[in-house]
């Protein structure tokens, strides 16, 4: 049995069709088709129903497929420990983080907790949602880094992935202020004067949050002039004054203070709660790792 063979059929049983697979796994699909029946061969049973469309799994190939998740996931997260050298005489913990949490959180939080966490090396590798999703699930990073809020889902099972909340923060819109220290773009727009918007890019987390503040209220009229899946991009257009953006309140509390952004509208942090919205920065992990630096990472988080 090939190791090839497991991951040709979860992709398989991910995209429901051959050829899609097959191109996704640079083979042609003769040869895709013959690994499949070869994986089956060494199983002693087909796995796959191939009179439907999408295809869909025999009830062998559904239960296979968590053995075949998990045989890769440990296959992964040892070659992993051996090639970052975690067995050698240095701990070292992988983590896979939202890029905005890797760039402005992370390296506070870290000042924060270094003094526990003894001789040890972290590496933080910025990603997008689904990539970090992935690195976890497959098990080349120990913990993953997100935002978090209540109405939306991260698809991670909780029994399965745990998350502790070390730290809250709090979504706003803000744009450039005049001369005046008045917002130069103003939000909610109208049908003759739509706001200007910078937004997240679609599918990620501050983009899914975003899209829970507007349905609290009637949608508001606006015009998305650009789209970039972090916050440190969407706040260097707002200091340029080209729109309005939601970010973290801790990513910008300095230029609040200083009068150089302010609110979107004309109200009063502590009374703007419509368009506004609390967040949580999420730290995820495997629960069954046993290793000696994660469960030490975890237990500090919990202080």
């Amino acid at each position: 049995m090939e190791l090839k063979w497991l991951e040709d059929f979860l992709s398989l049983v991910e995209t429901g069709n051959f050829s899609k697979s097959a191109d996704i796994r640079h083979v042609t699909q003769p040869a895709f088709s013959r690994r499949i029946k070869s994986l089956e061969f060494w199983i002693g049973t087909e796995l796959v129903d191939r009179n439907s469309f999408p295809i869909t799994m025999t009830p062998a190939g559904r239960a296979f497929r968590g053995t075949a998740e998990e045989i890769l996931r440990l296959l992964y997260s040892t070659r992993e420990e051996i090639r970052d050298g975690q067995r050698a005489h240095k701990s070292s913990l992988n983590i896979a983080s939202l890029h905005s949490l890797a760039i402005c959180f992370f390296p506070k939080w870290l000042t924060e907790i270094k003094p526990n966490l003894g001789d040890i090396s972290i590496k933080i590798k910025a990603r997008d949602l689904s990539e970090c999703i992935q690195a976890l699930t497959e098990g080349s990073s120990d913990f993953f880094l997100a935002f978090g809020h209540p109405k939306v889902p991260i698809l991670l099972d909780s029994s399965d992935y745990p998350y502790l909340v070390i730290s809250k923060d709090q979504l706003v819109p803000v744009s450039k202020l005049n001369d005046k220290g008045k917002p130069i773009h103003k939000w909610p727009g109208t049908a003759k004067k739509p706001a200007t918007v910078l937004a997240y890019t679609p599918g990620s987390m501050l983009a899914k949050i975003v899209e829970q503040v507007w349905k609290v209220n009637t949608m508001p009229e606006y015009n998305i002039v650009y789209e970039n899946s972090m916050a440190e991009a969407l706040k260097g257009m707002v200091e340029e004054g080209h729109g309005i953006a939601w970010l973290p309140l801790s990513n910008i509390q300095s230029e609040l203070e200083s009068g150089k952004l302010g609110l979107a509208m004309n109200i009063n942090l502590p009374k703007h709660k419509s368009w506004a919205t609390d967040i949580e920065v999420r730290l995820y992990r495997l629960k069954n790792h046993n290793r000696h630096s994660v469960e030490n990472l975890w237990k500090i988080a919990q202080k």
